[in-house]
């Protein structure tokens, strides 16, 4: 696990172990706000270990910014008077899809094999839910598109943003909507920003993001486009392929290559989606 500072009260803590996942958490005078878990109990723990031995008070929050695993199977590690907080969107899904994702994940590794589902207590729907600690605000607000429950976590004080999978190097829509994810890549323009933290992968600087925004969407836009003139041309799915992310604007660098994957992924799911709009 890695460790940086993005302000002198919030920290960011990078998985080893998979997809470059990233947690984060809010110090203040009367304690700590920490957002999403990492993947795996030892890194958590380790999160856990370092944050007590700060000796700043103690994890009074911990926000799930989304359903998925790799941001929430580390829940259950927390102490019971660690209050766990989602939208509304996130605990239906995680009483959806939450017990099938983890059983799926324990037939993949050992590791995961003493992870339990635990189901966050506060629970805030359409809107933002505003947490105040201390001497810090943490603004919560829905931001649909990597899934429907998808929120971001604005620390007002500092100007950063812990965007979660809303901001990832590429985006992957896969679990969610195209056309929301867009609506939410422009409404983060809203925020003064110094910093963005990203749910995969390196933190984004005050210069970076205007470029990183207009560069996600733009991607989304010419993928869309793409993969449309395929179909148009009646050409089947194995032309996807040569639809390489690179020819979509984006690297094939970033999360040791595993943008690649992401992106075939949505260009596959893109191709299923606008076949059945053609046919309807």
């Amino acid at each position: 696990m890695r460790r940086e500072r993005v302000s002198d009260d919030i920290y960011v803590f990078t998985s080893d172990l998979y997809a470059q996942v990233t947690a984060s958490a809010v110090v203040t005078r009367e304690g700590i706000v920490v957002i999403d878990t990492l993947p795996f109990p030892e890194e958590t723990n380790e999160m856990i270990a370092y944050l007590d031995d700060l000796g700043q008070g103690p994890i009074k929050y911990l926000v799930i910014t989304h359903w998925h695993g790799d941001h929430t199977n580390g829940c259950y590690l927390f102490d019971a008077s660690v209050e766990l907080v989602c939208h509304k969107r996130c605990l239906e899904a995680l009483l959806e899809f939450g017990e099938g994702s983890l059983l799926e994940s324990k037939e993949t590794s050992p590791l995961f094999e003493e992870v339990e589902l635990r189901i966050p207590e506060i629970v805030f729907e359409d809107g933002e839910l505003v947490l105040h600690v201390g001497n810090k605000s943490v603004e919560l607000a829905l931001t649909p598109g990597h899934t429907p429950d998808s929120v971001v976590a604005y620390v007002r004080e500092d100007k950063v943003l812990i965007a979660a999978d809303t901001v990832m190097p590429v985006p992957y829509f896969v679990w969610g909507d195209r056309h929301d994810f867009k609506k939410s890549l422009d409404l983060l323009r809203r925020y003064h920003l110094e910093s963005i933290v990203q749910g995969h992968g390196e933190v984004l600087l005050r210069g970076e993001i205007p470029n990183v925004i207009d560069s996600n969407i733009r991607y989304l836009d010419v993928l869309e486009q793409k993969v449309s003139e395929l179909i148009e041309k009646g050409r089947g799915r194995d032309a996807l392929e040569k639809l390489t992310i690179d020819r979509c604007g984006k690297s094939r660098i970033p999360l040791n290559g595993l943008v690649q994957d992401l992106h075939r992924a949505n260009a596959n799911i893109l191709f299923d989606e606008l076949v059945e709009e053609r046919h309807r």
